[in-house]
């Protein structure tokens, strides 16, 4: 799949939901007040309102801006099956930005040009769309992955003899751009929607902007306890997966939407993943067949001192004849 081909399969969704959402605007005009109900309460109850030009450009702006970033993952994703996957969750994306944007303007144009404070946009509403965009996009990334080529197994490292007493750690920092970046524009976007915007289309995107913040920025440390990888900015999340749970490492290299859907703390079967990148990656499994990768330089080496270490405390764990 070309570029141009992965990048108008993402934006496709995107102007879709644009042009309803303007269609919708055009076509409800002159039912609509001069200043609309933008912003909506628990109860569904109008609080915020905007003038009919700012609340038609500032929908539309919203869902261009969020467009571009999904087409500049398409563009930098490695595999076909990684762009395939960003445009599932770009459809997704723009779903959830569309819907409510619409049903903004039909509850606006119930109303009435002449009290804007009577529209109303019931929660359940928006609680039941998220459930079904939610659902279907699950289900049709579950669809993606298994209908993806398998991935290429881990290549075993050596083991990096160590004596009984000696000490050893290696340690990186990994800062990726990737998540930092599109989690400061997501956190900003969602803060405006918020105060500007319907709220229920805010609140979940700062959210999900300040959730990404942590694991932007991690240090990956092997050592006498196992692996561990923590924020740098917070003491939480944390991953630790001691040595007693280790069966041995490897290095491998995986590709971010490809392999795990996306950046961040990734959950598949028996699989986790903190992903801040494609590329190099330290790939460790467990006793209990589960397997813990996490992208970073210098995986080799890592992963040849964890097996050192493993080997070692089993050594001493192991009963004298």
């Amino acid at each position: 799949m070309t570029t141009i081909r992965r990048c108008a399969l993402t934006a496709g969704p995107f102007a879709v939901a644009a042009a309803a959402y303007a269609v919708v605007f055009s076509a409800n005009r002159d039912r609509l007040p001069g200043r609309m109900a933008t912003h909506f309460s628990l109860d569904g109850t109008a609080d915020g309102f905007m003038s009919r030009e700012a609340a038609l450009w500032s929908g539309v702006g919203l869902i261009a801006g969020v467009a571009v970033l999904f087409v500049v993952l398409a563009a930098v994703a490695t595999k076909d099956a990684g762009a395939r996957v960003t445009a599932a969750l770009g459809a997704a994306t723009a779903a959830l930005l569309g819907c409510p944007l619409i049903a903004t303007v039909v509850a606006d144009a119930d109303a009435g040009v002449h009290d804007p404070a009577a529209a109303r946009l019931p929660l359940w509403f928006l609680a039941v769309l998220l459930l079904l965009i939610c659902a279907g996009t699950g289900a049709l990334i579950r669809w993606l992955a298994n209908a993806a080529p398998r991935r290429e197994a881990a290549s075993a490292a050596p083991s990096l003899p160590l004596a009984e007493g000696e000490l050893a750690a290696w340690s990186r920092t990994v800062v990726t751009r990737a998540l930092l970046l599109p989690a400061a524009a997501v956190t900003l976007g969602g803060l405006l929607a918020t105060v500007f915007g319907p709220w229920q289309l805010g609140l979940p995107l700062f959210v999900l902007g300040l959730a990404c913040a942590p694991i932007a920025a991690v240090r990956v440390t092997v050592d006498r306890r196992g692996l561990t990888v923590a924020s740098t900015l917070l003491p939480r999340p944390r991953l630790a997966v001691p040595l007693d749970d280790i069966a041995d490492a490897g290095s491998a290299r995986i590709d971010a939407m490809g392999d795990f859907g996306g950046w961040g703390y990734r959950i598949l079967p028996h699989r986790r993943g903190v992903v801040l990148r494609s590329g190099e990656a330290l790939s460790v499994r467990t006793v209990k067949g589960r397997e813990y990768v996490v992208t970073v330089d210098d995986a080799t080496t890592a992963a040849a001192l964890l097996n050192g270490l493993v080997a070692r405390h089993a050594g001493e764990r192991a009963p004298e004849c």
